[in-house]
């Protein structure tokens, strides 16, 4: 009896193994960082990324100098917790009474920090500076369609239940049935990848802040200038093909953001730096179409001299952990030269634990 109990204990064990979701087989949808966002050395200005990657870098145009590196805790931080499910990082979940709830807050999961190193030539300034960058970004809120995320979820459950693990593995206890789904990896890849489509958010918003300073003549005896900035993004997304066999879900975005940003990166006819302050409110329309996204933004800055920024950018994700982005259009510039043509590579790193249960 003793001995049917165990190997009851055993098989309930290797289910619970079986059942879990590595978030780092998703597709990382992460064009740029909070400190490459406010230095203006970006493809995009507006959008809300999925965090599935425990660390992003990014690198752009001229590569070694201009590059950022985020960093998502979630994936680094107490990575032998037991109570991590998929249902509590979508946020949605069944109460007591079997009831699909949903946690509007659990977006701070996917909370990043960011550095980031640009050597460029800002406008107003006469040569290329040496900047440094800080930032975080969290998602405040977001909202899924329920009924949608769970029935993936049962799916994706269901799936995973078809690894069966030999009696003679599970005789040997958890150690032997953990090294038996390690051995069966890709298998579990494979069964997973009919779940891999996207599921947004009906509505989410984000909240970013950033920090950079620049040595003023590129030395460090010569002090340093400081620009901040904080903003709000908000994100809107329809399936186009609901209901479609596609491979893909395909999504129309719309996004708004406002910002506010006091900027120490001027110089005057003497030579001198200055701050200047600006208020930016603008959005942006996207269409997803799997790997392809094609978007248009605009934003309009406002405050101790006006400009705008109207960007059309592209990107492409060539496999799960890296993609490509371009930008062309007009930045923000109190000069004749606002040309903006960019193109970046951005690359998603599976480290830390980002594995969850189901």
């Amino acid at each position: 009896m003793k001995k049917l109990l165990s190997l009851m204990v055993i098989v309930v064990n290797s289910f619970c193994i079986a059942q879990n979701v590595d978030l780092s087989q998703f597709t990382l949808s992460n064009p740029s960082s909070p400190a490459f966002v406010l230095v203006e050395e970006t493809p995009t200005a507006i959008y809300t990324p999925d965090n599935f990657k425990a660390l992003a870098l990014h690198a752009l145009d001229n590569f070694g100098e201009s590059f950022s590196i985020e960093a998502t805790p979630y994936f680094l931080i107490n990575q032998e917790s037991k109570n991590r499910t998929y249902q509590k990082y979508i946020g949605v979940t069944k109460n007591d009474s079997g009831e699909l709830e949903q946690n509007p807050f659990s977006g701070l999961k996917t909370t990043t920090i960011s550095l980031a190193y640009v050597d460029k030539e800002f406008s107003g300034l006469a040569d290329e500076r040496k900047t440094y960058s800080i930032g975080a970004r969290t998602t405040l809120l977001r909202f899924y369609n329920k009924e949608k995320v769970h029935k993936n979820t049962e799916a994706m459950a269901t799936a995973l239940s078809n690894i069966v693990v030999p009696q003679s593995v599970l005789i040997q206890g958890e150690e032997a049935i953990q090294n038996y789904y390690n051995e069966k990896q890709d298998e579990i890849n494979a069964l997973l990848k009919p779940f891999e489509k996207t599921i947004k958010p009906i509505f989410r918003l984000d909240a970013a802040a950033g920090y950079s300073t620049m040595f003023k003549e590129n030395s460090i005896s010569s002090g340093t200038t400081d620009r901040i900035g904080a903003w709000l993004t908000s994100e809107t997304s329809l399936i186009l093909n609901e209901g479609s066999d596609a491979k893909t879900n395909n999504y129309f975005n719309l996004f708004v953001t406002a910002r506010y940003i006091e900027d120490g990166f001027n110089m005057n006819t003497n030579e001198d730096f200055f701050t200047t302050y600006y208020r930016d409110f603008g959005g942006k329309i996207d269409f997803e179409f799997g790997k392809l996204t094609f978007g248009y933004e605009y934003i309009s800055r406002n405050g101790t001299f006006n400009s705008e920024r109207s960007v059309g950018n592209i990107s492409y994700s060539i496999n799960k952990d890296i993609s490509i982005s371009g930008g062309f259009g007009k930045d923000f510039s109190v000069t004749d030269d606002n040309l903006l043509t960019i193109f970046g590579i951005h690359w998603g790193l599976n480290t830390g634990n980002s594995k969850v249960k189901l």
